[in-house]
């Protein structure tokens, strides 16, 4: 491959591979794209490109044409790499990107153009904050998100966001978690407000655990809920069957007598009630997926044996093993004593996957009946439901049951011949969250694999907050939708508002993939109810909901559309206008953490500037900065200068101050973790044109990238 032209619309990001016929002749071009990128008007399309150097610019020539619209556009510069272009007519728009000279080729992409006023766009935060929680309280809206801090997707400082009209977010740092004393990372906090106080559920990894802080404040300060400082849950801890990788994603839910539960999971879906003081677990652990044995290993097979109490002729054994989508190879023998057995049922090289479990039609006769697994298609055993039936009558039901091994309490043989067997919400992954309406138990819960578009949220519905559940068809609340311009929508919490119902979730950061799939962020949707009560499945948009209180900010960004040069650039999905299209899923990125990095706009006039917000590329994580001003390009004044130590860390980093400029340089001189490069998702700048100065034009502020 000679080179690659990467090529981005607001709404599509293009790779053009240019592939060589001859050395210095690259041709023959293919195109892929990835969904992501959008307008909402008035809101320029930025079209975008980067040669790499192994193609000469100066003798690459590049033409950009619309190809079909709605409506008319204007390309501001056709023959550039990047230009803005304007549309006035809402629609679906596609656009051709020409080469010529040492490299030859073109293609199309599509770009979706949105009305004004159809919302602000998705998603609402800047920067990677899965498992988001909404809280609305005060007349504020408060959002607490895990957070992470690398390229590579660690995990970051806990934090929330806080906002008056559900656009305008503002972040800073929470005391508790501490993040590094912790003893693992912090996920998926969720908070609710139970009288004069509010209760925050957090996730520590490791140990997969729960902890439970307290608060005066929905911004804290937090202090562990529990005096002797440990978890409500944890491995081998106090809520029945612990498996260290169950005990994570908790979300309280306080009913409307006053009675707080807690749902919770990884794979098993548990709930219990809360005592009054939510301090522990009030009575046993419900299992939403229904009791199971597992064994202590993985390695097999393993074998589960229950004792029938007599003798019984054995008409029918079915066998509910603890993966649908998983085949399984066992045989049943039966025992009068025990010790001498005889075999009924052998499946060996068996293809057929578990789903609702396997029957097996037997003539047989004994006292004790033991399954002895032996292939779990890569999976370790276990057994929601182990039933032996003498003619029509399941015999097995609480027997007396043993095994090879066990995980532990709560996983005992005896759980697959109880009567709460399995499976109930068989597709659960985790990401419980319970909301009621109209006297009906909501449980919401993700499934599917959150690196990739198969995550998504399903439901489930009963009568009382512990079940039990049913699940209509279809249940689907929110999937990928069918544009693929969202990917993985999941893990959500909900936003009753004025009586409507709003999800808000988190979805893959399209089109950019980095942290290896597990970076994702924050979304919000409309989500409405049936006539009988299901919920309508909602697709996930690009627009969002916009404001559901009067905005706070009105001033116009100055910097939106403008162009814009850095002094590097990691690839053509990073160029320096992203940071001024006013959209949280794209962003400038320097090359490399070598320091310092700068990013110039140029404003294409003289303004009077009052205010300038920064919102950098991880919010949760100190920079230093300085911003300096100039009308020409050439003379320069510092605006603010951050570089002698950290700042605070809020974002976006709001500076006030005065100048009158057309061009405004941040530059970067280091971040709080140093194998982060410079990244900034948006640089707003506000201000008023002075009228008394012309517009200023330079022949290197546009170059033709």
């Amino acid at each position: 491959m000679k080179g690659i032209l990467t090529t981005f619309a607001l709404g599509l990001l293009v790779l053009i591979n240019l592939r060589a016929a001859e050395p210095e002749n690259p041709s023959g071009l293919s195109i892929f794209a990835g969904p992501g990128y959008y307008a909402i008007l008035p809101n320029k399309i930025l079209l975008a490109s980067k040669l790499e150097p192994s193609i000469r610019p100066d003798g690459a020539f590049i033409k950009w044409e619309m190809v079909s619209g709605p409506g008319d556009v204007n390309i501001e510069r056709p023959d550039a790499a990047v230009t803005w272009a304007s549309a006035k007519v809402p629609g679906k728009y596609k656009f051709r990107v020409s080469v010529s000279g040492n490299a030859v080729g073109g293609d199309t992409v599509n770009v979706n153009v949105y009305p004004a006023g159809s919302g602000f766009g998705n998603p609402l935060l800047p920067g990677m904050f899965p498992d988001p929680h909404i809280l609305f309280v005060n007349d504020r809206f408060y959002i607490y998100a895990t957070s992470m801090e690398t390229e590579a997707g660690a995990y970051g400082h806990a934090s929330v966001w806080v906002s008056e009209d559900f656009v305008n977010w503002n972040m800073k740092l929470t005391n508790w978690p501490e993040f590094g004393k912790f003893g693992g990372d912090i996920w998926a906090p969720d908070i609710i407000r139970q009288r004069d106080k509010f209760y925050q559920f957090v996730t520590r990894s490791g140990s997969y655990d729960t902890w439970i802080g307290v608060a005066d404040d929905p911004a804290g300060p937090w202090r562990n809920l529990r005096e002797d400082n440990t978890a409500i849950v944890s491995a081998g801890g106090n809520a029945g069957r612990i498996v260290p990788a169950y005990n994570m994603d908790a979300q309280p839910f306080i009913d409307e007598d006053g009675q707080a539960y807690m749902y919770w999971g990884w794979s098993e879906s548990m709930a219990a009630k809360l005592t009054a003081d939510m301090k522990d677990i009030d009575g046993e652990v419900v299992f939403l997926k229904g009791t199971k044995w597992l064994p202590g290993t993985g390695e097999l097979p393993q074998w589960l044996a229950v004792d029938l109490g007599e003798s019984l002729p054995i008409s029918k054994i079915t066998t509910n093993p603890e993966f649908r989508e998983v085949s399984y190879d066992y045989c049943i023998e039966v025992s009068e004593d025990s010790s001498n057995w005889i075999t009924l049922v052998e499946r060996i090289g068996n293809k057929e996957n578990a789903g609702e479990g396997y029957i097996d039609l037997t003539n047989g006769r004994g006292r004790f009946v033991r399954i002895t697994m032996t292939e779990c298609d890569g999976n370790w055993a276990g057994l929601y439901d182990f039933g032996v039936f003498s003619g029509d009558k399941k015999v097995s039901l609480n027997k007396s049951a043993w095994a090879s091994s066990t995980r532990g309490d709560g996983s005992e043989a005896v759980k697959a011949v109880d009567t709460r067997n399995g499976p109930k919400l068989e597709d659960f992954v985790e990401g419980s969250y319970m909301i009621k309406r109209n006297g009906t138990y909501y449980l919401l819960y993700s499934t599917g694999a959150l690196h990739d578009g198969s995550y998504s949220v399903h439901y489930a519905m009963g009568n009382t907050p512990l079940g039990p559940f049913t699940r209509p068809e279809p249940n689907i609340v929110i999937r990928m939708n069918s544009e693929k311009t969202t990917k993985g929508p999941g893990h959500n919490s909900i936003l009753r508002y004025n009586d409507k119902y709003y999800i808000i979730y988190h979805q893959h950061n399209q089109p950019h993939e980095d942290g290896a799939g597990v970076f994702r962020q924050t979304c919000a949707d409309l989500m409405e109810f049936n006539d009988d009560g299901t919920i309508r499945e909602v697709t996930p948009t690009q627009t969002g909901i916009g404001n559901l209180k009067p905005l706070l900010h009105q001033e116009s960004n100055i910097a939106a559309g403008k162009y814009a040069t850095a002094t590097s650039v990691k690839s053509g999905s990073y160029i320096p206008e992203f940071a001024f299209d006013n959209n949280n899923a794209s962003k400038w990125c320097s090359l490399s953490n070598t320091y310092p990095q700068s990013l110039t706009v140029h404003l294409d006039g003289i303004y009077d500037i009052s205010r300038i917000e920064t919102s950098f590329e991880y919010p949760t994580l100190a920079y230093k900065y300085r911003i300096e001003t100039s009308p020409d390009n050439k003379t320069w004044e510092t605006y603010i200068d951050k570089t002698g130590s950290f700042p605070t860390i809020v974002s976006p980093q709001k500076d006030i101050n005065k100048a009158k400029a057309a061009f405004v340089r941040i530059t970067v001189t280091g971040c709080q973790n140093e194998i982060n490069a410079a990244g900034i998702y948006e640089l707003k700048i506000f201000g008023n044109l002075d009228p008394a100065m012309k517009r200023v034009k330079n022949k290197n502020s546009n170059p033709k990238k």
